[in-house]
């Protein structure tokens, strides 16, 4: 699969230059001319477009009725987004039918009515307004428009950097005559626009949100953190092919979150580290900068780098669902894979939910077999007091009840040297349906991963199944996130994609809510990604577990239905 992998080596943002020393009185607005100068590239239509002094990515982009967004498409090569504009430079704009004047947009405000009202054409010139987000702080929308901090704080009258979210903001057209020596006069913001003392205390209650509540019920103290994290992943290791294109896949999703969350204004500091062979290539100092690391991806490499860390940030285990372990005896780990045991723990009580009095339950386990799979079942029916019946396979039919649904779980380790015992039994269990009554297996995440299993079987026999990833291919955002992936790494994401994605985007929204004290968020945030979910719970060690679990349901017309 052929990849252009995006470098990220400091924050996501919008960087343009200002000029300087120019006096109040011979302030000339930089006027932006549409150019007669038309090139056709690759079929389509652009304007050139000579940069001149002073002039923005906004006010060109207003003179030639484009998006920002579009002038960085056409001009790729550039480097606008980390570069700027440079005196002279040549753009490509896409050629419109017709090139729109700009109007800027009025303040919903009285004061602004007023003036409006009284016809104050040269106020109206002066700034357009931009709601603030919850997310933004001042230097991501001054980053955004291409202005400084200075022109936005002297234009708002404000006293302090500190935003409100919802908060109408001033953003000058012309920033220059908002700097320094140049600042205009500006009317003080009244003070209902600063940051109530009693809102800036967190506000989350104690019961668990989601991250869409986040942006409506946070409000913290410094705004939006720049969020520092590294990864370390065995990107060259002498391991097995499949495992390098996952680490790469996995790579691929975390730069697309990084890309989607700085575009909305989260400034991310992402380091990329080789960890083959088991390495931790980085020093405690760089290390103990990062809010979190993620990976490596085995055991042993997450133990290096606990120690690495020593306590200064945390490590999340981010691929495999076997070190779960770890958790219980070390400090400072997030295991975000969900762990079979609490796949078990959901599909005990998802048959519990289903049963009716004239069901049966039965677990069935390989012939002269004692599994740790079939103990931890037995462990959660018997905490929620789920009446059972455990037989081998030669014994089923003389437990099944011929008036109820007999409810049935496959109870063994789930290794390749079960295939056999997997692959018969679910065959035998469809080709009893109809000779007894009703029958329903359960399972978890393992089970589908067996190509000896006949899947329509699976079907016919209604699975229910518990999983750590599923991810539903109608969704809009799964449909947005497969066109952004191909487009930009020229193939089709897969599971590892999705996981890099969901992972780094949660971690991402807590620490730059949080700060420092992103750790807290665990404790608080659910979240719903594209293919796995997050609902993390601490450890005596004082690690963290991720709990959550999507239910599937393989429907009988051969589709598959997520339920939960």
């Amino acid at each position: 699969m052929n990849r252009h992998l995006i470098a990220i080596s400091a924050a996501i943002c919008l960087i343009t230059a200002f000029p300087a020393n120019v006096s109040a009185q011979d302030y000339i607005a930089p006027k932006v001319e549409v150019s007669t100068e038309k090139v056709r590239n690759n079929g389509k239509l652009y304007y050139s477009h000579i940069v001149k002094e002073r002039q923005t990515l906004y006010s060109i982009s207003k003179a030639y009725g484009v998006t920002i967004q579009e002038i960085y498409d056409c001009n790729q090569d550039l480097n606008l987004r980390n570069e700027g504009l440079k005196s002279g430079q040549v753009l490509l704009i896409p050629a419109k039918e017709q090139p729109f004047k700009f109007e800027p947009v009025k303040s919903s405000s009285a004061k602004e009515a007023a003036r409006q009202a009284a016809g104050s054409a040269q106020q109206e010139e002066e700034y357009f307004i931009h709601k603030v987000k919850w997310f933004e702080d001042i230097n991501a929308i001054a980053k955004k428009y291409g202005v400084s901090v200075e022109s936005i704080i002297n234009i708002n009258g404000m006293t302090s950097d500190k935003l409100k979210r919802k908060q109408e903001l001033k953003i000058p057209i012309h920033p220059e005559k908002w700097e320094g020596a140049n600042a205009m006069a500006a009317e003080p913001q009244p003070k209902s626009q600063e940051i109530p003392e009693e809102e800036i205390k967190d506000t989350i209650p104690e019961q668990r949100k989601t991250i869409d509540d986040i942006s409506d019920d946070i409000v913290v103290n410094e705004g939006v953190h720049a969020v520092i994290q590294t990864l370390l992943l065995p990107f060259n290791d002498s391991e097995p092919s499949g495992n390098k294109t996952s680490c790469m896949d996995f790579y691929s999703g975390v730069l697309l979150a990084a890309k989607d969350l700085g575009e909305a204004g989260t400034d991310i500091d992402l380091s990329v580290y080789d960890a083959s062979m088991g390495a931790i290539p980085v020093s405690r100092e760089k290390i103990a900068k990062s809010h979190f690391a993620i990976g490596p991806i085995k055991r042993e490499g997450l133990k290096k780098a606990v120690t690495v860390c020593d306590g200064n940030t945390w490590v999340v285990s981010p691929l495999d669902l076997n070190v779960e372990s770890l958790t219980d005896s070390i400090a400072g780990i997030i295991q975000a894979p969900t762990p079979t045991a609490y796949q078990i723990k959901d599909m005990v009580r998802w048959i519990k939910s289903d049963l009716k009095s004239s069901d049966k339950v039965i677990v069935i386990v390989p012939q002269g077999s004692n599994t740790a799979y079939a103990a931890q079942v037995e462990k959660e029916m018997e905490a929620i007091g789920l009446k059972h019946v455990t037989t081998t396979y030669g014994n089923v039919s003389p437990n099944m009840t011929t008036t109820g649904t007999n409810r049935i779980v496959l109870a063994c380790n789930y290794n390749r040297s079960d295939k056999s015992f997997l692959s018969t039994t679910v065959r035998n269990l469809y080709s009893m349906l109809g000779k007894k009554a009703d029958i329903v297996l359960y399972g978890t995440a393992r089970l589908r991963t067996y190509e000896e299993i006949e899947v329509e079987n699976l079907h016919k026999l209604k699975l229910h199944l518990c999983v750590q990833y599923y991810t539903d291919s109608n969704s809009a955002a799964v449909e947005r996130f497969n066109t952004s992936y191909r487009s930009l790494f020229n193939g089709e994401p897969s599971r590892s994609s999705y996981s890099g994605y969901d992972l780094m985007k949660y971690f991402t929204i807590l620490a730059a809510k949080y700060g420092d004290n992103w750790p807290k968020g665990m404790d608080k945030v659910r979240f719903t990604g594209l293919q796995s979910d997050f609902d993390l719970h601490k450890t005596e060690s004082g690690s963290y577990v991720n709990q959550a679990v999507r239910r599937v349901l393989y429907m009988t017309n051969f589709t598959t239905k997520l339920v939960k």
